[in-house]
């Protein structure tokens, strides 16, 4: 385990005086002896480590690293992609368009003779592929634009498709539909959606990709009936295409969230942004796993995100990153998954945020105010991407601390963490009734998973029996004050009586 190049860590969690020198923080990072003598596991060392971190969060200690992560991060130059496919056509337009559309013809003729000879086959399109930059290369446009001469060869493979489904003991299977940077016309789409609604064993389909196809309204309405049916898709991508309308945006939602087998829904640069309504409509397809990078989402679409994950929707993983989001988003993000039990990973980088909104969204999985706090915090998500890995050292060490600290899946697990120290403890239960204490130690003892933390707790048990012992056996009415035990001082807590 890598070791964390932090400050060291405090006496509670919120505020407090630093306690060790550096050479013990080293000591412990590198998994040496306890004070008994007796070594720690791996899993000790790790929870140390988590705890620095927590700790260290909460006491501004990582502010400037989260903010040269983040600054470093936004300014990582995304790979090549077609521009969006409502842009203006040049007006050589039709000579550009010349290459790419003989490479169309090329990939129809080829997907008609798949046909003939084997019902199992593809319908694969693709003009120029994600992350390439040949347009400036080669003259050609970023997207095939439809020309009539195109329709004979989409008549051909129709009607082979039609003839295959009439053929005894020949079923026709089209298993991925990937039509790329290849313009599809809303007639020309409805014709296709209709061969596949009729006849019989064409339901194959398990992956369906339109990629800067200039569909939108009526075409979105024909992709929803694609989706009716397609019984066994599974994955559904539509890049590069923008979603402005109200009816087709529902239309899809409903299909997609009444399908039993979609698990994956992506919508990159679809410019939901700039229609909060029509984000919270799709939103509502309920798909366990949605992609939403790079849609121009500020705080309009925010407040929509946290309404969504507010209701506790069946949707497991949700990618924001690429957006407008801030530091006031995720605050409301955050607030928002503290109530939400389903979401199991979260993708925020990227965005607009700085140190304070990381600390914000930590904040909804180990909110350490107070025990309360702590167990109302969210144990549900196990994922959550602040920062790009790979991009730079710091930003790898940031997001392998909050992985680390997202393996504390479980609500006990947490409130022991927070518990490992005696002024942890006292400052945690400064104001429960003290004869509550004992039956809150049993609690955590008998959730206490290995000796180190066994050892934390007999601690603990010691301090506070020596904390107020004149009040655990309250009965005795006769103690008097100059009777009570001498506590040292320097471990008392403001607000606590003396």
């Amino acid at each position: 385990m890598p070791t964390l190049n932090n400050p060291a860590p405090v006496d509670v969690w919120g505020d407090g005086e630093e306690t060790g020198s550096d050479d013990d923080e080293e000591e412990d990072d590198n998994g040496d002896n306890n004070d008994d003598g007796s070594s720690r596991n791996e899993n000790d060392i790790d929870l140390d480590n988590v705890e620095k971190f927590i700790r260290n969060v909460y006491n501004d200690g990582y502010d400037i690293d989260f903010d040269i992560a983040l600054c470093f991060d936004r300014n990582v130059t995304l790979p090549g992609r077609p521009n969006q496919a409502s842009y203006n056509k040049p007006e050589n337009w039709r000579q550009r368009n010349r290459i790419g559309l003989e490479k169309v013809k090329r990939q129809l003729l080829t997907c008609i003779d798949s046909m003939t000879h084997n019902a199992h086959f593809n319908l694969d399109l693709n003009h120029i592929s994600i992350g390439q930059n040949q347009q400036f290369m080669n003259n050609e446009e970023p997207i095939v634009w439809h020309e009539p001469i195109v329709d004979r060869y989409w008549d051909v493979l129709e009607a082979e498709i039609d003839r295959m489904k009439q053929l005894d003991n020949v079923t026709t299977d089209i298993r991925k539909i990937q039509i790329m940077n290849v313009e599809m016309k809303k007639d020309r789409l409805a014709a296709l959606v209709a061969i596949f609604r009729s006849g019989r064993a064409t339901n194959s389909r398990i992956f369906v990709n339109f990629h800067n196809a200039n569909i939108c309204a009526d075409g979105i309405i024909s992709l929803s009936e694609l989706v009716d049916v397609s019984s066994e898709l599974q994955i559904f991508h539509l890049h590069h295409n923008r979603i402005d309308n109200m009816e087709s945006a529902r239309c899809l939602s409903r299909s997609l969230k009444s399908h039993i087998r979609i698990d994956q829904l992506h919508l990159t640069h679809c410019d939901l942004g700039s229609n909060p309504e029509i984000l919270f409509v799709v939103l509502q397809s309920d798909v366990e796993y949605i992609n939403l990078e790079n849609n121009n989402i500020d705080s309009l679409g925010a407040v929509k995100i946290a309404e969504y994950l507010e209701s506790d929707p069946p949707i497991e993983e949700l990618c924001l990153a690429y957006n407008k989001l801030n530091d006031d988003d995720a605050i409301l993000i955050s607030q928002a998954l503290k109530r939400n039990t389903e979401l199991y990973h979260i993708n925020l980088v990227s965005n607009n945020i700085s140190s304070i909104g990381v600390k914000a969204v930590l904040t909804c999985v180990f909110d350490s105010s107070s025990l309360n706090a702590i167990s109302e915090s969210n144990h549900t998500l196990g994922g959550m991407d602040m920062f790009l890995k790979g991009n730079n050292e710091i930003s790898d060490r940031l997001q392998d601390c909050i992985d680390r600290m997202l393996e504390l899946d479980r609500r006990t697990q947490k409130i022991l963490l927070a518990l490992r120290d005696k002024d942890s403890l006292l400052q945690y239960l400064a104001n429960v009734p003290v004869e509550l204490i004992p039956d809150v130690l049993a609690f955590f003892h008998g959730h206490v998973v290995d000796e180190h933390q066994q050892e934390h707790l007999n601690i603990l048990y010691s301090t506070m029996r020596w904390w107020n012992m004149p009040t655990l056996y309250s009965y005795h009415s006769c103690v008097k004050l100059d009777t009570k035990r001498k506590r040292d001082d320097s471990h008392c807590l403001v607000g606590v009586p003396k």
